[in-house]
């Protein structure tokens, strides 16, 4: 089944919005030569799981949430510190952000699980 023009034309353009953010968030931390933060982490980690789940809009608002100065974060934060997150430095998140600009572009949301493994060298 093949997208209507109209509706491929639409989720293209999300999709290119998302990786934008994400590229963004990546390389302001990049520029700044440090490691994301456990935030920083959280978001870009559910910007790239949306980005490869086709839910291009979530994954530009949670780029963007990633950004979020210190003093305007909530200090009640529901993130807990995760032994995943931890080894989600700028080097994995790039790779996973990378693998998942290179996925087709979903003509709908897909809500199932998401399986990234990095590459081994």
């Amino acid at each position: 089944m093949s997208m209507p023009t109209e509706h491929h034309a639409e989720r293209v353009q999300e999709k290119a919005d998302a990786v934008g953010a994400i590229e963004n968030t990546l390389a302001t931390i990049e520029g700044q030569r440090r490691e994301p933060d456990l935030w920083e982490r959280e978001f870009l980690r559910q910007a790239i799981g949306w980005l490869f789940r086709g839910g291009y809009r979530s994954a530009a608002v949670n780029a963007e949430l990633a950004l979020t100065p210190h003093n305007q974060r909530s200090p009640l934060t529901n993130i807990r510190p995760d032994p995943l997150l931890d080894r989600c430095d700028i080097a994995l998140l790039r790779s996973a952000f990378q693998e998942s600009t290179a996925q087709p572009v979903r003509e709908f949301p897909h809500l199932g699980p998401i399986h990234f493994e990095p590459n081994r060298r």
